[in-house]
């Protein structure tokens, strides 16, 4: 039973970019969007609202039950501390313990069912790992956390969903982690995903190729031969609606996004191109797999710009509404 089930915790991210500039402008933005508030310093995030010259007033809380009550003009903020010496644009190792701090609260309360799920800001996965021994990125952290195998990285808009078969590894080494265990995983997992978070009776899955032209017969690769099409084959046979694999080059034409639910990919890029090139600002990465709903939006922490506050929101505009309507999904 959750107890607050149209909040949601937003986490800090790393406050050396964007994330708190686009907290306080999802914040501002007169659109409709869930209630939320942000695992974060409140007098950072005083300093910021300062900065982008804004009458938005910080309110601390103590326990998620009480945004609701604020008033429309108020951020809600669950306070940590971050070092006194961060600033925009540069990156700071002294705050690695509060990010993680507060994507761990988040996880906390999500899993206590006191929110309805989180989304979480941008984080440098650099600086992380300087503390966290091989850490990849919120996906795999967040799986560790929940001691979960099932999850998948889904990004997805109002015309496409794909998902990265392998994530944040080098191109080199992707076709050696690919194998048919783990595309017949992921095929099994994007299927209970998109019945359970989506509502999707019969999925239609398609799987793309790893070798151009889907390796020509053996010509160019034999990764379709010998594990992408004995795994779709697998699959079939349980009752799964899956096709494949498609050559990349074309898998993403407009009669394919009408007919496929959702395309596995092979690597990182070949699933987040298509998405982020059909709609940047309204792309959002969903964790499937997970006990807890959580999203975040499609781009990084803009350390480029965070100085200069012209970050766009509505990446993290669209992971909230995602994040409350795969939530009330779930629950229904």
């Amino acid at each position: 039973m959750i107890k607050n089930s149209n909040i949601i915790a937003v986490t800090m991210g790393d406050p050396t970019g964007v994330g708190t500039e686009i907290v306080i402008r999802a914040k501002i933005k007169k659109t409709k969007k869930p209630n939320f508030f942000v695992i974060h310093d409140p007098d950072y995030v005083k300093k910021i609202i300062k900065k982008m010259k804004s009458k938005l007033k910080v309110r601390e809380i103590c326990s998620p039950s009480e945004v609701n009550k604020l008033p429309k003009n108020s951020l809600a903020v669950l306070p940590i501390k971050i070092s006194k010496s961060t600033q925009l644009g540069k990156k700071n190792l002294s705050n690695i313990e509060s990010i993680l701090e507060s994507i761990d609260l988040a996880v906390s309360l999500a899993k206590k069912g006191e929110i309805a799920a989180i989304v979480t800001n941008p984080i440098n996965k650099d600086v992380i790992g300087k503390k966290v021994k091989n850490f990849k990125g919120h996906t795999e952290y967040l799986a560790k956390m929940d001691k979960s195998n099932d999850q998948l990285m889904v990004m997805m808009n109002k015309n496409l969903k794909t998902i990265p078969l392998t994530t944040h590894i080098p191109i080199n080494k992707v076709s050696n982690k690919i194998n048919k265990k783990n595309i017949i995983q992921a095929i099994i997992n994007a299927n209970k995903s998109l019945i359970k978070d989506f509502k999707i009776k019969k999925p239609r899955i398609a799987v793309t190729a790893l070798n151009p032209h889907a390796g020509d017969g053996g010509l160019i690769g034999d990764d379709e031969k010998v594990k992408i099409k004995p795994a779709i084959n697998y699959c079939k046979k349980k009752n799964i609606l899956v096709e494949g694999p498609l050559p990349a080059d074309s898998a993403f034409i407009k009669n394919n996004q009408n007919k496929y639910d959702i395309f596995i990919c092979m690597f990182h890029d070949q699933a987040l191109i298509p998405v982020k090139m059909i709609s940047f600002d309204e792309t959002v990465n969903y964790t499937a797999g997970l006990s807890f709903v959580r999203t975040s939006p499609d781009h990084g922490t803009g350390l480029d710009i965070a100085k200069k506050f012209i970050a766009s929101p509505n990446s993290l505009i669209a992971a909230l509404k995602s994040a409350l309507k795969i939530a009330e999904t779930r629950r229904k």
